[in-house]
Order: structure tokens, then C-alpha cells, then sequence
């Protein structure tokens, strides 16, 4: 179990029972032993990785911000620096170019990046879960307009004002008012036009983090590919949030760069010509490789990552 090695070798405790109670940390890791196997065993069933992603997806989102709820209430051992930040994950790629230095929190994106690709977007961002939520239903089969521009217009703004208040010595209240405001017309895309096509619109078209996703994703080894013999029945539209698959996308037989490998198109196709694919390995042989290391990354974020 990878977190025995965090709570033998770091001289700070890493796992939340640690923190209260000395030598409870092991007991949690024994609970989260069974937990990992009981996700194995239930997401093995392709027809469950859907429903079970979004069970995982949305109990990380309810930690994570039950933490900075208590963070915020005094508990000091829910943080992991003592110090309170935007849980944004904007702040993943705005910070560190607002500072100029890498934070943590950039390292670990960097790190899942490289071992899940795109699964950062459907697995683990704690405000993705969120978006899921909203656009919950049967998605439209309409794809979204002018979703290229509008992402990389996005992330091409944030990052130029980012570096304008960096370069003209900018601090204090005004950058952070301006966080807020970005998050809060995040939550209003996701209640309006998430809510109104089912689909997952600030994902997909506002988060810088997620446009930086669709071009660094080639770094992982994980795909999903649309097999040869698709007859473009279109079944499998319907349970795409992330809008990457559209008949443009099912006729080149690949989904579009916005597919975060969420898997919830599978069962959708009953001739299962929608496969993970890991080098050369069987597709049901990637599937299992990839739905065990995500659950792995799920219980390592769930366990040791603080506010």
C-alpha cells in the first residue's frame, strides 16, 4: 500500500487519523485498503464504471472542501501548511505564473498528468465533480459551439492578466478579488449552461487547467479509441459530458481533445467498439491497468492531500 511509506518515514503526519490520534494512522490505512478493493471489485464491471466514478469523483469533492470548511473553522490539523489558499483549480496554472515558482499543488497536477493523463479532469478536480453534478441528465446530442476558441481565449486572458499583475508589482486584495470573481462566474457557467446542455460547459470551455489538459495528455500512455467497425449509431453520445463524442469524432474513431478517459461511454456501446487502449495490451487488460491506478491516485488524493 503506498501510503504505509508516509506514515513510516515522514516526520509530520501525513494521514488525517495520524494528526489526533498516534498510531491511528495505520487503522486508517487498513480501512482504506478494503475501500480500494471494494472500488476494484465494483468498477470491474464496465456497465458500473459511471455511477461508481461519479460516487469516488463526488466523496474526493466533499472531503476536500469539508476540510477547508474546518480550515477555515480553526482545525489546524486539516491543513497541510497552516496556510489557507483558493481552492480554484484556475490557481493550479494562474498561480505559479502570478509568482513565479511552482506550488505543490502544480507538482501533484503535473505528476497526475503524466501517470493518468486527462483523468486529473474526471477523477480528481475537486470543482469537476461539481460541474458533473450540474449537468446531470441526458446529455444533448448537439456538440457545443465555439468550444475550441473559447477555452484557449480563456486561458490565453488569465494567463496575460496573471502576468500584468505580476509584472506591475500587483498584490493584496485586488488579484484575489479577481480569483473570486473568475470562480464565481465558473459556478454561474455551471448552473446555467452546464444545467441548460447537460454537459459539462465549464470544464470543457472556462477552466484553463482543463485546456491545458487536452494538449499535455499526450504525455500519458492511457487512450480511448473508437474501433474499426463503428457504424456511427450514436448511442454512445448521450453519455459523453465532456463533449468528445460527436459524430465528426466517432467517424475519425477517436474521441475529441476533450475526452478525459471517464470511461462512462463504454457500456453505451453494445458492440464495444469504444476501448482503453495502453500500448499494444488487450482493451479490457488497459481497462483494468487504468481503473486500478486511478483508484491507487484516488486513495493516495483522499488520504494525504490537505488544503
Amino acid at each position: 500500500m503506498f501510503l504505509v511509506p508516509l506514515q513510516m518515514f515522514l516526520k509530520k503526519p501525513i494521514l488525517l487519523a495520524e494528526r489526533f490520534i498516534t498510531g491511528a494512522g495505520w487503522f486508517q490505512i487498513a480501512i482504506m485498503v478494503l475501500y480500494g478493493v471494494g472500488l476494484a471489485w465494483v468498477m470491474a464491471d464496465k456497465s458500473q464504471i459511471a455511477k461508481w466514478r461519479n460516487r469516488l469523483w463526488s466523496f474526493f469533492s466533499i472531503v476536500f472542501f469539508a476540510q477547508l470548511f474546518v480550515g477555515l473553522l480553526g482545525v489546524d490539523e486539516c491543513l497541510m501548511t497552516g496556510k489557507l489558499h483558493f481552492p480554484i483549480p484556475a490557481m493550479i496554472v494562474l498561480g505559479p505564473v502570478y509568482r513565479g515558482e511552482l506550488s505543490v499543488m502544480t507538482l501533484i497536477f503535473i505528476s497526475t498528468l503524466i501517470l493518468a493523463g486527462p483523468a486529473w479532469c474526471s477523477y480528481f478536480c475537486y470543482f469537476g465533480a461539481i460541474d458533473g453534478l450540474a449537468a446531470s441528465g441526458k446529455t444533448s446530442r448537439k456538440p457545443l459551439a465555439n468550444k475550441t476558441k473559447i477555452r484557449h481565449s480563456v486561458l490565453a486572458l488569465t494567463i496575460v492578466l496573471a502576468l500584468g499583475l505580476r509584472f506591475m508589482g500587483i498584490s493584496g486584495w485586488l488579484p484575489s478579488t479577481l480569483i473570486i470573481l473568475f470562480a464565481i462566474v465558473g459556478f454561474g457557467i455551471m448552473i446555467w449552461f452546464s444545467r441548460k446542455h447537460k454537459k459539462m460547459v465549464h470544464c470543457t470551455t472556462y477552466c484553463p487547467v482543463g485546456t491545458i489538459v487536452t494538449h499535455l495528455k499526450v504525455v500519458s500512455p492511457f487512450r480511448i479509441s473508437i474501433m474499426q467497425g463503428c457504424d456511427t449509431c450514436m448511442r454512445c453520445v448521450p453519455s459523453c459530458k465532456y463533449d468528445a463524442l460527436n459524430l465528426a469524432d466517432l467517424k475519425q474513431h477517436k474521441p475529441a481533445s476533450s475526452c478525459t478517459l471517464c470511461g462512462d461511454c463504454l457500456s453505451s456501446c453494445h458492440d464495444g467498439f469504444i476501448q482503453y487502449r495502453l500500448f499494444k495490451m488487450d482493451g479490457e487488460k488497459a481497462r483494468f491497468i487504468f481503473i486500478n491506478f486511478v483508484i491507487i491516485l484516488h486513495i493516495m488524493f483522499l488520504n494525504s492531500a490537505r488544503i
